[in-house]
């Protein structure tokens, strides 16, 4: 394995940036656009001289530009010019003579969740019908894997595909699931990602750059069935030559190694991390080891060294690791980059710890502790929630990084209740939306929901997801805004009465900033990190009435809020008084944090030896 190609970053939260390769536009498209100059009597030609890869070559042309460019707004213009390029595509694609040049079949594959949602873009919506064309032909592979999305409504045997060619099926299986940026919110769409998630097959071998679509998302996919996707991806990665190469460490005392693909400002693991990180710098000597393609905004001002690791450009260069002097490895976003399920699945250190940075377990990598809040766990369930042995520091175990914006007290409409639903675009699912649903059935006074998805809606999710929102909730009472820089998103967040929190994968970066812009926000709690931080946050502002503990008490809060303005009106009171920097912002647990890596450096070597994986508590 020498690269891993494709893009390797996973989703952070709301205030995600688009990559290198990806713009957002709004309109028509641009004047040199490929979709514009999509020429069909030049694709008519190749196909009637038999030239399949020069078609193929003019279809990736408008695949990738979808894939760089991610359309709001559908003017006639663009709508046109999509239906006119999904007309031609599905229709060669299932013209038994058009065979996938062989060089060209893999990209095709890897555009798998573009083609579902440029199709979804377009007035055919789903490749239902022609996947089913597909199925009555003879060499049909490579074109179904290309077309079989999380978004079809037919049903393939997956076995049959993993018969023909387990390595594509493989290939295939993995770029399935990045369709969990944006599909959840769809029910048909989710249902099928659930089950795609569940489908087991001996024949699944190696990784490719798609796998940590499965790791990562699989969580907002199904959260109760998460950990057995990345116990079957950890034994993938395990089974590897790479992952089995044995790393030379000759281990300095308090050097660690930070193992991060998102070390930059704004971040949400940079900002939910970095106080911890300062502060372990103090009396640690720190290595920042940057994983995936190079970045020119990484913060590397308490870092002694950084060291870069891009498995896109050579994946078994792990000359950033191997030979290392780390007493301990610290990964804060395993699964958000290929890199760091890769790393996560080797022995870099002696001691390897993770933490909230991506609050979910790695449920089986070689990760030996997991540091979590007192305040945020359920302590009898951890050997359930974790495969590593947990830590409790003080409080959330979060460390927030307040974000630079200056309030501007808009004057909100009174024509109805506005209501803030910050949650990115794969923690918008249907079930949750369904919730909305009874709400504004139930309310007598006119609502309206702001949705913030972010970047997961890069790649032409947008347009799909905002039908879908619409499709449970009407276009009357939805807005689903598109991936705002960072003033704008603030701004935005500002227009609101009120916010509602994402269930059951929630936001603890997205708490802080609604509730430093002084807007309560109702949660439903539930019994992991990721469900009980804005709770927890709630409680410190003394706004325990917008916790709700089941589906009954948060519809009731949530329509109290909407229908009772005193009620409401006494919840923003108690907002605007609230001493932020002693809640919401505090940093008084920090050290804890710190304390909790010193007595792992110091103690490892017993607590390895214990048969008792009970929780070790830090004062």
């Amino acid at each position: 394995m020498s690269s891993l190609s494709g893009n390797s970053q996973g989703v952070p939260e709301n205030l995600q940036e688009p990559g290198s390769h990806q713009r957002n536009v709004e309109g028509v498209p641009a004047a040199r656009s490929p979709l514009l100059f999509f020429d069909e009597a030049r694709l008519v030609q190749h196909y009637h001289a038999g030239e399949y890869t020069q078609m193929a070559a003019q279809f990736l042309a408008v695949l990738t530009h979808f894939r760089d460019v991610t359309y709001y707004h559908l003017e006639d213009e663009s709508q046109a010019a999509i239906n006119r390029f999904v007309k031609q595509f599905l229709y060669y694609m299932t013209q038994e003579e058009f065979i996938l040049p062989e060089q060209y079949a893999a990209r095709f594959i890897d555009l798998n969740a573009v083609i579902g949602n440029v199709v979804a873009m377009s007035d055919f919506r789903t490749t239902d019908p022609f996947v089913q064309v597909l199925l009555r032909q003879q060499r049909n592979y490579t074109k179904l894997l290309s077309l079989y999305s999380g978004r079809n409504r037919v049903k393939i045997d997956r076995r049959l595909l993993f018969a023909t060619s387990p390595q594509l099926a493989t290939q295939w299986y993995f770029c399935f699931l990045e369709m969990y940026r944006t599909g959840p919110s769809d029910p048909e769409t989710l249902a099928h990602l659930r089950e795609h998630i569940t489908f087991e097959d001996d024949r699944l071998i190696g990784i490719n750059s798609f796998t940590h679509h499965a790791y990562f998302g699989a969580t907002y996919i199904d959260n109760e069935k998460d950990y057995l996707v990345k116990q079957r991806i950890n034994r993938l990665f395990q089974a590897t030559p790479l992952c089995s190469r044995q790393v030379v460490n000759t281990p300095k005392p308090k050097k660690i190694g930070v193992l991060s693909s998102m070390w930059f400002p704004r971040q949400s693991v940079y900002r939910s991390q970095h106080p911890f990180v300062r502060e372990l710098a103090k009396e640690h000597e720190l290595v920042l080891v940057h994983l995936g393609r190079p970045r020119e905004d990484l913060d590397t001002e308490v870092f002694s060294e950084v060291r870069y690791y891009n498995a896109s450009e050579k994946a078994d260069d792990l000359s950033s690791v191997d030979p290392n002097d780390f007493a301990m490895a610290y990964f804060p976003d395993i699964g958000m980059s290929i890199e760091s399920i890769i790393l996560a699945n080797m022995r870099i250190a002696p001691i390897q710890i993770s933490n909230y940075g991506h609050p979910v377990s790695t449920f089986g990598a070689k990760i030996d502790y997991w540091i979590g809040g007192q305040d945020t766990e359920v302590v009898d369930r951890a050997s359930e929630h974790y495969s590593e042995r947990l830590v409790l520091i003080p409080g959330c175990a979060q460390a927030p990084v307040p974000l630079e914006y200056k309030l501007e007290y808009p004057t909100l409409d009174d024509n109805a209740v506005i209501i803030n639903c910050t949650w990115s675009g794969q923690k918008i699912n249907s079930d949750h939306l369904r919730r909305l649903k009874v709400i504004s059935e139930r309310v007598k006074t006119p609502v309206k929901f702001h949705f913030f998805p972010g970047g997961a809606v890069l790649g032409n999710g947008y347009v799909p997801l905002k039908r879908a929102v619409e499709n449970i909730l009407g276009s009357e009472q939805t807005v689903v805004m598109p991936n705002f820089e960072f003033q704008r998103y603030m701004q935005s967040l500002e227009k609101a009465h009120f916010a509602i929190d994402a269930h059951p994968f929630g936001g603890y970066n997205t708490a802080v900033d609604l509730l430093t812009l002084r807007l309560p926000v109702v949660t439903l709690a539930g019994n992991r990190f990721y469900n009980l931080s804005t709770a927890y946050l709630l409680n410190k502002v003394g706004l325990e009435e917008l916790i709700t503990r089941n589906e009954a008490d948060f519809l009731d809060v949530c329509c109290r809020m909407i229908d009772e303005p005193d009620f409401r009106g006494r919840m923003q009171r108690r907002m605007k008084i609230a001493n932020l920097e002693s809640t919401v912002l505090s940093l008084n647990d920090v050290p804890a944090f710190a304390r909790a890596v010193d007595y792992l450096l110091e103690n490892h070597d017993s607590l390895e030896k214990e048969s008792n994986r009970s929780p070790i508590e830090i004062a």
